[in-house]
């Protein structure tokens, strides 16, 4: 091994990289797609603020305002049991359970008036300070008093577990893997087809340059890759946060699992297609961790079975909960042996492709 010929060998594979349509292609697609749902996303998927009601008394002074109002759905419901049940399947996000003689207390400035409101767990903050605020306008109008001079008392309940995530951090856990994941296995697998469609390997070999030099070096150009997309994503997402060693650390695991599997992929596949199509075989069990979090509600355990949860996990714990080695030990000591047994295994790779070039030659 030649540290030099493997700084050459880099520079050659950069910049014969950088014109390659397909490797930029998968290196800027995360940090586009990131872009967009934080830009754009954010405020398409956010819906309007839904808002059920259960009055005895039709008190049309109160119900009114908020059926006719423009920035919220209103529904009225026959019962409390009936709104209880739309609040529980999130058909709607806030449910007012008024007593009887609700409409009658609000306008005597001694009565004590006490409702229930019911709040769906996954209900949004953005949505909830919105509901919030025409329910308080709604009960004022009309009266000449302020929400904070009436008797008010509110018996609040939350239904089902409390999941109040933006998209862009139920996306963050795909977007990681997508860019850690593809910038360390696409870039040295098409390198490494590159050489083997040109017939350039044994010309490389030929020269003091060993098969080992050439293998090192397309695999740090995607280990430096993929660890740079990883800092991309969790910077855009503002999510570069915690303890920013622990990140590098998993991001720097990442990065030398996928760019070890990615120099696998391209000594076994004959050329780009059946590379292509072994990626898309296995996609889904590299991406699974990441499209399972997008549903709070499936059990956590189901990503456990993924490899790519455990690069995953800790990056979301350290960035998002503040964890520190100790809760994320497990999971690192899980991707560490993960990249190691790939690193045997591309090992043994090596050896029998420099037994084919001595063949060859």
């Amino acid at each position: 091994m030649d540290i030099r010929r493997i700084a050459v060998l880099m520079g050659k594979d950069a910049r014969l990289g950088a014109a390659n349509f397909m490797a930029v292609y998968v290196l800027v697609m995360p940090v586009i797609i990131s872009l967009l749902i934080a830009l754009v996303f954010g405020d398409l998927l956010a819906q309007t603020p839904r808002l059920g009601i259960y009055d005895p008394d039709a008190s049309e002074k109160f119900t009114r305002p908020l059926l006719d109002h423009p920035s919220i759905n209103t529904t009225v419901y026959d019962s409390d049991a009936a709104l209880q049940s739309a609040v529980e399947r999130g058909s709607e996000e806030v449910g007012l359970s008024l007593p009887a003689g609700f409409a009658a207390a609000l306008e005597d400035d001694s009565a004590e008036i006490a409702f229930t409101a019911y709040r769906w767990g996954e209900a949004g903050v953005r949505n909830l300070l919105l509901l919030e605020s025409a329910i308080a306008h709604a009960m004022t109008e009309g009266i000449g008093s302020s929400i904070d001079q009436l008797p008010v008392s509110v018996n609040a309940e939350q239904i089902g577990s409390a999941n109040t995530q933006t998209w862009s951090q139920r996306l963050l856990p795909l977007l990681l893997i997508m860019a850690i994941v593809l910038g360390g296995l696409f870039f040295p697998a098409a390198s490494l087809l590159d050489e083997k469609k040109n017939r350039t390997l044994v010309a490389l070999t030929s020269t003091p340059t060993s098969l080992l030099d050439v293998y090192l070096s397309k695999t740090l150009i995607g280990f430096i890759l993929s660890g740079i997309m990883g800092t991309i994503i969790l910077l855009i997402n503002s999510a570069f946060a915690g303890q920013v060693a622990l990140l590098l650390l998993v991001i720097a695991l990442g990065g030398l699992m996928s760019s070890a599997f990615g120099i696998i992929l391209g000594s076994v596949s004959k050329d780009m297609d059946t590379f292509l199509g072994i990626v898309k075989a296995v996609g889904i069990l590299l991406y699974a961790p990441g499209i399972l979090k997008i549903f709070p509600q499936v059990p956590e355990w189901i990503g456990r079975l993924f490899p790519t949860y455990y690069l995953m996990n800790p990056l979301l714990e350290v960035s998002q909960n503040g964890a520190g080695i100790a809760e994320i030990f497990l999971d690192i000591a899980v991707l560490a042996l993960i990249s190691v047994a790939l690193l045997v295994l591309l090992n043994s790779v090596i050896g029998r492709q420099q037994q084919k070039l001595a063949l060859e030659t």
